[in-house]
């Protein structure tokens, strides 16, 4: 217990040293008398840009400089780019279309025409076509059709076209693809 006790005088006094400026240099000066320590400054060196001026001795003095001249030296690859342009296609599919079946079914009341599509391209394609079925002697439209289909390359696929209308005396008519537009299919 008593020792303990001293330990607590021991800081007590030492703190109370500090305190009092008891301790401090002679000869240095302090602004503001604020006994042993000092806020600000630079620590007692007057330029403290300078750093350091007592190196220790002993330190080597043939430190290399630059690299090492023994390093492989290194050549980056240059990367290579491939294009591949897209594949060419005719867009109009008229060509593609053999077209049979001219009628007109009197029990069904409407007019009837048998597309052949085949798909020559290297890839699958989607067909839009129209169809028109028009009166030969004026030239009036007497009905149409519309197909949507996906051929895929080098395949074929037969439609039936068809248009609904009753026709009350003799009528001649032409049936016609008036466009068949293609382009490359997603699916």
């Amino acid at each position: 217990m008593q020792r303990r006790s001293m330990r607590i005088c021991a800081v007590a006094l030492v703190g109370l040293i500090a305190l009092t400026g008891c301790g401090k240099k002679k000869g240095g000066s302090h602004d503001g008398g604020l006994g042993g320590f000092v806020s600000g400054g630079s620590g007692g060196n007057d330029n403290p840009a300078s750093g350091p001026t007592d190196l220790p001795s002993g330190l080597p003095t043939d430190l290399p400089s630059g690299a090492p001249s023994d390093l492989p030296s290194y050549d980056a690859p240059t990367p290579s780019y491939t294009y591949s342009a897209p594949p060419t296609y005719n867009s109009d599919g008229t060509n593609d279309i053999t077209a049979t079946g001219c009628d007109y079914d009197e029990s069904t009341r409407s007019f009837q025409y048998t597309l052949n599509l085949r798909n020559p391209e290297t890839q699958s394609m989607h067909y839009s076509i129209t169809i028109e079925w028009e009166d030969q002697n004026g030239g009036s439209l007497l009905g149409s059709d519309y197909k949507s289909v996906t051929v895929a390359s080098g395949g074929s696929q037969t439609l039936s076209a068809t248009s609904y209308r009753t026709l009350t005396e003799q009528t001649s008519f032409t049936c016609k693809v008036t466009s068949a537009l293609k382009y490359p299919s997603s699916t």
